[in-house]
């Protein structure tokens, strides 16, 4: 396998989250654009922990003088096809900027999540 050529790290001004659920029953958010997952018992705590995940992969890279070792985005299946429709969610705060999220789900029709809560809020937030 040979890793994609180093680049200077630059913060990307979004990232997209895709769910699969778990044989387990669980879900698993993945995030594509660092390649980072996180598993949990639903979607909401999925998207909480993959939330974290990306900030604290983010900065603690930052402080370790790791930034051109921080942006190594998913393989190729892994991400959605062209055309996919797409959730905007709260943006992530990460050193003074603001990070937007975008999530596809393959399951993201199968019943209200917070994370649809939490955008209808964010957008009534943005109307005010």
């Amino acid at each position: 396998m040979t890793l994609p050529a180093r680049k200077p790290f630059e913060l990307p001004t979004s990232v997209t989250i895709r769910f699969y659920p778990e044989k387990s029953g669980g879900i698993t958010a993945r995030v594509l654009d660092f390649d980072l997952a996180a598993t949990a018992r639903d979607q909401a705590n999925a998207l909480r922990k993959i939330r974290l995940c990306i900030r604290s992969y983010v900065e603690f890279g930052f402080l370790n003088g790791w930034a051109e070792d921080i942006r190594y985005p998913a393989p190729r299946q892994y991400w959605p096809p062209a055309g996919t429709k797409f959730e905007t969610l709260e943006p992530i705060q990460i050193m003074q900027r603001s990070l937007l999220v975008y999530s596809e789900s393959a399951i993201a029709n199968e019943q209200p999540t917070l994370a649809h809560a939490t955008r209808q809020a964010y957008l009534v937030a943005q109307q005010a």
